[in-house]
């Protein structure tokens, strides 16, 4: 069974959670077959730097006599790192950016993951409207018209 992550943005969630993020923990197929662009992809712009200098590192070794497969195994050890720990250090990275994680929900797929968390969280407090009659006996000056000006003008011929 695979596990989501959920977390909710800096400030706390809004109030329908649209902001909430639920992402899959574990392997990345995109990730292994294109390491440098999945980084990007995820606005993990160092990582990728980094990912993308060491990956013309290991095409460099390849071109090497002796070093092929040297230079091969690099790249997909490189490669297989990101797949591997690209949403972890994902997650990470969101979380030095003021992300709070709020659960960890083991779930065979998204859906579940998100009805899960969902079902979880209290109800809104909702408060009744007041009644019509309520708020217009209530907004009634006692003297009517004949009570003192309030606004800039005077009304009655004062």
């Amino acid at each position: 069974m695979r596990s989501y992550l959920v977390l909710t943005p800096p400030g706390g969630p809004d109030r329908d959670h649209r902001s909430t993020l639920i992402m899959r923990d574990g392997f990345s197929w995109p990730a292994l077959f294109f390491p440098w662009a999945w980084l990007l992809w995820n606005r993990l712009w160092i990582a990728a730097i980094v990912v993308f200098l060491l990956q013309g590192l290991s095409g460099f070794l390849m071109g090497f006599a002796g070093l092929e497969l040297a230079g091969g195994l690099f790249g997909f050890a490189l490669s297989l790192l990101v797949a591997l720990e690209g949403r972890h250090y994902r997650s990470e990275s969101l979380i030095r950016r003021g992300w709070t994680l709020e659960a960890v929900i083991p779930a065979p797929d998204l859906d579940t993951a998100e009805e899960t968390f969902f079902a979880g969280l209290p109800e809104p407090q909702t408060q009744p409207m007041p009644a019509s009659a309520d708020w217009a006996r209530d907004a009634k000056s006692p003297a009517g018209w004949q009570a003192p000006p309030m606004g800039l003008f005077e009304h009655g011929a004062r």
